[in-house]
């Protein structure tokens, strides 16, 4: 129940951002599979937990080391199901990157490695919505990003 709270809480404030926010329609969250993933920056952890506001409900591309992956049960469309953590960490810091299962991914945002084909210690890159699950005036732990694409990193 918490954990649906917290969701529509989330979503809720997300509409209310793009709708205040004054952002060129190249910045909005893309309801289809984005583009490549090597269209993007990678940018390190330590810049999105130093700036919460600034990347607050962006796409960004993040490589690192996956720490672990654990499965946790989510509420997606389907009912209750598996959706799993991915803890990222690179060479300035670490986040979680969630990714809502089978039933709760958008097909065309995926990549092509799943969460549930990786193993802990390999190297990724990733491209995800960063979401604070707190307000921005406090501390941004623990942070949270919705996996949108997943690559290894050969």
């Amino acid at each position: 129940m918490h954990r649906l709270t917290r969701s529509a809480v989330l979503g809720l404030m997300g509409l209310l951002f793009l709708a205040t926010a004054s952002v060129s329609p190249a910045q909005l969250v893309p309801r289809s599979k984005p583009p490549a993933l090597h269209a993007y920056a990678v940018t390190s952890i330590r810049a999105i937990l130093s700036d919460p506001g600034h990347y607050q409900f962006r796409l960004v591309r993040i490589r690192g080391v996956a720490q672990s992956i654990s499965q946790v049960p989510q509420q997606t469309a389907c009912g209750v199901g598996v959706g799993y953590q991915i803890r990222l960490k690179d060479e300035s810091g670490e986040l979680t990157v969630i990714n809502p299962g089978p039933c709760g991914r958008h097909p065309g945002n995926r990549g092509p490695v799943l969460p549930e084909m990786l193993a802990g210690g390999e190297h990724i890159d990733v491209l995800m919505l960063v979401q604070f699950t707190n307000t921005l005036r406090e501390a941004p732990t623990p942070s949270e990003g919705l996996l949108q694409w997943l690559e290894r990193i050969e």
